[in-house]
């Protein structure tokens, strides 16, 4: 594990191992697949060939599963550090908290008609997705003008757009 997270360090700084992975990160600035994905694949094929030179079926096992773990860390730890949030804010308040969302917190805001179903009162609807370390701020923003809001907050992958990721072929 602590490999696929060195491996992910180095991917977030823009640097490489100097092996598979250089082929990984060219593949993944043009196609929308996963480096841990690519490496893994290229991985695959380098411990299957190293049976005719070992004539070890162990061998091969453990370097699958080192092989996985590694895979799956640095997917991980990349993913997590683009992690997003999409927030859904019910407040009578709504022009203030969605101007501090797009002013302060600098990210869009849509405001949405809605209608509450147990009051049947038409309500406005905030709906932005931030990045996750950005919900801490907002929250406090929002506790500060209102209280009472409703807020619905989920995780969401693959974002793409201004201020995201950039949608790949």
């Amino acid at each position: 594990m602590s490999g696929g997270i060195g491996v992910g360090i180095v991917f977030s700084r823009g640097g490489s191992t100097g092996g598979t992975d250089i082929f990984a990160m060219i593949i993944n600035k043009y196609r929308n697949v996963s480096p841990g994905r690519i490496i893994m694949l290229c991985d695959v094929i380098i411990i299957a060939s190293s049976y005719f030179v070992f004539q070890s079926a162990e061998k091969m096992v453990y370097g699958y599963v080192s092989m996985w773990v590694v895979s799956y860390s640095l997917d991980s730890f990349l993913s997590g550090a683009n992690r997003s949030a999409q927030m859904f804010i019910i407040s009578k308040h709504y022009k203030e908290i969605a101007e501090f969302i797009n002013a302060e917190a600098v990210r869009g805001v849509t405001v949405l008609d809605g209608t509450g179903w147990y009051t049947k009162e038409e309500t406005k609807v905030i709906m932005s997705v931030v990045r996750k370390k950005e919900t801490g701020a907002i929250f406090r923003k929002i506790k500060e003008i209102d209280a009472n809001a409703f807020i619905s907050m989920g995780s969401v992958m693959g974002v793409y757009g201004e201020g995201f990721e950039k949608l790949k072929l």
